[in-house]
């Protein structure tokens, strides 16, 4: 039988779960995300970075980085939220969606390395160590994959982070209601979720349930979390007028009419084919969510594209206008409200003081 400490000693990227539940018969469920799985002993779970070793689930990437950069905030898609600022942003491996379509096809399609050696490791301590040390670094981002397969890592790196910095998910949502409530509890205030359509979509392409999606939505917008909502246009897929505007009225109904929705443009990627969506799809999605009553909707994946910039829904007057992933400038006054209406705006943090105004 193998020893647990002595394989830890040799990988310290398995770690023991912080979540899971002891079943008969050395299975175990893990509790990180909705899928749940019971996991037999020896075997792996449906995102392969979690194994039952001696009747108990371990993650086989705590501290193991994919990917890190510092991202402007703009890019996760965040745009009510430290408008201007810069994230150090991590990645790891391994998804629990199986989207044809991912960018990221690349590290969430594959699983942990199998030989340490061959892996980047980086402690909590480090991470944190890394955001103080550049003082352009205004907070701390897991994305690139899912995150919440990182639960451990983010959990200890938020644990570890200075309330002074943010602390953000980008993710698809789907974590258990127990790791939510842990990941907001231990400092998470920010997260972008995004979506691949409506529930008669991706419960069918992908083997989900939505509606557990907006469960966590509704819980962490009730909790003071800010959140934005990505819907990635797909032709053919989820392009449906009808998908659109329920969407739309799904968002004003358990979330706010202020909550941030950016319709992403799809390029082919991985093993979907279908071509690229056209602007003026893009468009047509953007009339009716406004129609349908959101104040903030915007386009993604389209440099230069006016609807990147945030406009007051009273008056329509330009107030923060972006370039690509740059705020170029911003006409708000001292207390967020629009210089020409006094309509207040809501941006998280109240008055951000990474905007300047021109």
């Amino acid at each position: 039988m193998k020893d647990v400490n002595t394989l830890a000693d040799k990988d310290p990227r398995i770690k023991e779960s912080y979540l899971q539940k002891k079943l008969s018969n050395g299975s175990a469920k893990c509790l990180i995300c909705r899928r749940m799985c019971t996991i037999k002993e020896g075997e792996i779970g449906f995102c392969k970075t979690r194994k039952n070793i001696e009747g108990k689930i371990y993650t086989l990437q705590y501290g193991d980085v994919s990917s890190y950069s510092l991202n402007p905030i703009e890019k996760k898609p965040a745009y009510h939220y430290f408008p201007g600022s810069t994230a150090l942003t991590l990645g790891s491996w391994g998804c629990n969606f199986t989207c044809d379509w991912c960018l990221n096809w690349d590290i969430t399609k594959r699983p942990p390395p199998e030989k340490y050696a061959d892996a980047s490791l980086m402690t909590a301590e480090k991470v944190v160590e890394n955001a103080n040390f550049n003082p352009s670094i205004n907070g701390v981002c897991f994305s690139f994959n899912e995150p919440t397969l990182s639960f451990e890592f983010a959990v200890d790196v938020f644990q570890q982070l200075s309330n002074d910095f943010y602390k953000m998910f980008v993710s698809n949502g789907y974590m258990t209601g127990e790791a939510l409530d842990i990941l907001i509890s231990n400092g998470m205030n920010g997260l972008t979720v995004s979506f691949k359509g409506t529930e008669n979509v991706v419960d069918c392409l992908l083997d989900i349930k939505a509606k557990y999606i907006w469960e966590n939505l509704q819980i962490a917008y009730q909790r003071g979390v800010h959140i934005e909502l990505v819907y990635l246009l797909i032709p053919t897929i989820n392009d449906d007028e009808e998908f659109i505007r329920d969407f739309s009225q799904r968002v004003i109904k358990n979330l706010s009419p202020n909550t941030p929705v950016h319709f992403t443009r799809y390029f082919p990627s991985h093993l979907t084919k279908i071509e690229k969506t056209s602007i003026s799809l893009l468009q047509k999605a953007h009339t009716i969510a406004k129609n349908e009553g959101l104040n903030y909707a915007y386009l993604g994946n389209v440099p230069g594209h006016p609807f990147q910039s945030t406009y007051c829904p009273e008056c329509s007057e330009l107030l923060i206008k972006r370039d690509v992933f740059s705020v170029t400038f911003s006409k708000l006054t001292e207390e967020n409200r629009c210089p020409k209406c006094n309509k207040t705006i809501p941006i998280f943090p109240y008055r951000p003081v990474y905007i300047s105004n021109a």
